[in-house]
């Protein structure tokens, strides 16, 4: 699987090379937003030293985090998930169901975002060095990498669902980047939201959980918090893998 892999990266380095303008408005574009929510939060904090006790360095190691884990997502399975509803609509698998491999994996690493490398690499550059301002203890160190681990699978299973279901309904693509916009409206402090709004963000769809646990290591350690988005990311990643397997049941091959 691993050789597989690796041609597949090639082919979307190859991909990526043909269409070099494209790839290099995408990260510009990616950069961009990046830069108006670190003004927006720059804004923000001119007028008060906190906001739900939530300091400027706290608000930029949250939004970060959330980049991070979006564009780590984007890397390794955007572009695949982006092919894959066509394919399953065009009746397009027969190669994949073919081979020698887990159909379930080998489309979602079917291809990666090149071009999501880019802010990727920034993100995780200015995110060492507010860890390295806030000093986390070892054990906050491994849960913050727990928790980004974490989310891109929470990204991922929502995804995945979303376009699996594309066996069953045709016209879902209007709800393909529906997780991508739940996570940016999870780059907030959970406490800005309603009580009811964080409770089902916190623990029914965990997307706040994902995102405010890593920014909160070094004032409060919610390893429970972390535990339980984990056990629902993983619920939602068997449901994945069910959904795909009853999904070919009712594939019909273009051939």
């Amino acid at each position: 699987m691993f050789k597989i892999y690796r041609v597949l990266v090639s082919q979307s380095l190859a991909e990526t090379l043909s269409y070099r303008f494209t790839a290099v408005l995408t990260a510009l574009f990616g950069i961009m937003f990046y830069v108006i929510e670190l003004i927006t939060g720059g804004v923000y904090f001119s007028f008060t030293p906190t906001i739900y006790g939530w300091h400027f360095l706290d608000y930029l190691n949250l939004i970060t985090t959330a980049n991070l884990i979006s564009y780590l997502y984007q890397f390794l399975f955007v572009a695949g998930h982006e092919d894959l509803t066509d394919q399953i609509l065009d009746g397009n698998l027969d190669y994949s169901l073919l081979r020698p491999v887990n159909s379930f994996w080998f489309h979602a690493s079917y291809r990666v975002d090149f071009p999501s490398l880019v802010t990727l690499v920034l993100t995780a550059g200015i995110e060492t060095g507010i860890l390295l301002k806030l000093r986390p203890t070892p054990l906050n160190l491994l849960g913050y990498l727990a928790a980004v681990v974490v989310g891109v699978a929470f990204i991922f299973a929502l995804n995945q669902i979303v376009v699996t279901a594309a066996f069953w309904i045709d016209g879902m693509t209007a709800l393909d980047g529906l997780p991508e916009d739940l996570m940016s409206a999870s780059a907030r402090p959970a406490k800005i939201y309603p009580r009811l709004l964080q409770q089902i963000f916190l623990w029914i769809i965990p997307s706040l959980a994902i995102t405010n646990v890593p920014a909160q290591f070094g004032h409060n350690h919610p390893s429970w918090l972390l535990a339980w988005s984990a056990l629902v990311t993983g619920v939602l990643l068997a449901l994945s893998y069910w959904e795909w397997r009853r999904g070919l049941l009712r594939y019909v091959s273009a051939n």
